[in-house]
């Protein structure tokens, strides 16, 4: 994930404990146990998240759909 996606989360305060949630979700099991020992999401899916988003895995990560697909889960799980 790239800083200006962080950045724009990080505006948005309703939005953090979803945020929090999907890395939690998207973390490879037994993160803990690996460097660098964070929750961070493996690349290879998240390639395979913005394929099917943008139809192709070479375009970066647009922060601005990154909230609007964090405030869709967030109403979703309501």
């Amino acid at each position: 994930m790239t800083v200006s996606a962080v950045l724009a989360v990080a505006r948005h305060p309703t939005l953090w404990a979803t945020a929090l949630g999907t890395a939690g979700a998207l973390a490879p099991r037994r993160w803990w146990a690996h460097w660098p020992f964070l929750p961070i999401p493996d690349p290879d899916v998240v390639a395979w998240r913005v394929t099917t988003a943008y139809g192709h895995g070479e375009m970066a990560l647009v922060p601005e759909d990154l909230v609007l697909y964090l405030r869709w889960r967030r109403k979703a799980s309501v």
